[in-house]
């Protein structure tokens, strides 16, 4: 996935929060953000903050780390009007204040506005550290980046609607805002789960646990966060911090597992072109599989299972030090897996990191580098740093499975 200077981008889409300038992964002027306040999506139902929830409503775990609280109004569903006002979405004028009022915990952005053609431009310093390419030399650099973020917007009655065409994207995403001024772009706006396609807004009335507000000045944007009653909450609070260490919850009842029972079982069939080891899929696809018929659980934990496949009993034990770590851009990864039947012991280790330093960002490390090229420079870069025999662990369990 192709990610803001290059930076991999493909987990971090499911912890940013909030925000209305780029979509999660991906927008034709910058194509990703490390930073949190940055977020748009045409889809309603993926959008975690919104203007309407109950006393008792609590935030997924999936998009925020924050405590239920109850959000700060409530909105009507429109699935057919052609035009639409603040009031006929509801407002969300009890959580406005005035100038002065405003959160001092915030992200704010400079930005210009033009108003005779409904556009504005946000732009937003994105610092990072790189390991870049060069005739053969790596060199870790620190760079100073300014993005683009460009939109549109137009009025539906005293509604606001920012729209977001991707360049060769016939998708357009939208984000509907409430709470300022028909035909005025500067003030306070309410985020909402409302979408808006073809002249029409519709909305969803899914319960949330905060409001996101979204400031024009005349030459600064921010945005910040309250409760019901007015009241600010930090950021922070709403979302996991850059390197965040995750441990799931059962590691053998995830997708990886899967594919392991899969494996032997096609192996145990004579086909042994379809073996899939996915060790990530540890951490980003886990719960509720359905395990195939062919297998036999006699036991299992968080970190061993054991099982029987056409006949054969098997082991899988999975070392306490796997875990994922989870960057705003990208993660590290961890899995240490000992499958094992009789006397015979197959291991998988695999080790992954999207954040290079300056000790890694050697050329003694070049056979470990997955390497790819900024479009708009041409500059070669190191995307992460990979340590993996999962090519020796599919050799040895094919032999594993195959010599029962």
């Amino acid at each position: 996935m192709k990610i803001v200077s290059g930076k991999s981008f493909f987990y971090s889409c499911m912890v940013l929060v909030s925000g209305i300038f780029i979509s999660a992964c991906g927008d034709s002027d910058t194509p990703s953000v490390v930073n949190p306040p940055l977020e748009s999506s045409s889809s309603v139902e993926d959008i975690d903050p919104s203007i309407e929830s109950s006393a008792d409503a609590t935030s997924s775990e999936s998009t925020t780390s924050s405590s239920a609280v109850e959000s700060s109004s409530s909105m009507e569903s429109s699935s057919s009007a052609t035009t639409a006002s603040s009031s006929s979405i509801g407002s969300s004028s009890s959580a406005i204040g005035s100038v002065g009022d405003y959160c001092s915990t915030n992200f704010r952005y400079k930005y210009n506005h033009d108003d005779a053609n409904k556009k504005f431009t946000i732009f937003e310093d994105h610092p990072y550290d790189e390991c870049q390419h060069l005739n053969g030399n790596y060199t870790f650099a620190h760079i100073d980046e300014v993005l683009q973020h460009k939109r549109s917007y137009i009025f539906v009655g005293d509604t606001l609607v920012l729209i977001q065409n991707n360049e060769g994207d016939p998708d357009t995403a939208t984000t509907v805002l409430v709470g300022g001024s028909a035909n005025n772009l500067l003030g306070d706006w309410a985020f909402t789960t409302c979408d808006y396609e073809a002249g029409s807004i519709s909305c969803n009335n899914k319960p949330k646990s905060y409001t996101i507000h979204y400031v024009f000045e005349a030459d600064s944007q921010f945005v910040y966060y309250t409760l019901a009653d007015g009241s600010c909450i930090p950021p922070e609070s709403l979302m996991p911090s850059d390197g965040t260490l995750y441990k799931d919850e059962s590691y053998t009842d995830t997708y990886a597992i899967l594919w392991l029972y899969n494996s032997i079982i096609n192996i145990k069939k004579g086909d042994t072109h379809n073996i899939s080891i996915y060790p990530y899929d540890f951490f980003l696809q886990s719960g509720g599989i359905t395990v195939p018929s062919e297998v036999t659980i006699s036991s299992q934990s968080k970190y061993a299972v054991t099982f029987t496949i056409g006949g054969q009993e098997f082991s899988a034990t999975l070392g306490e030090n796997t875990h994922r770590i989870q960057y705003y851009s990208g993660a590290q990864y961890e899995v240490d897996l000992d499958l094992a039947s009789g006397s015979k012991v197959c291991h998988l280790h695999y080790f992954s990191d999207a954040k290079l330093t300056s000790e890694t960002c050697k050329a003694e490390n070049a056979p470990n580098f997955e390497l790819d090229t900024h479009e708009e420079t041409g500059v070669e870069y190191v995307d992460s740093y990979n340590v993996e025999n999962i090519d020796e662990f599919k050799a040895c369990l094919i032999a594993l499975a195959q010599n029962h």
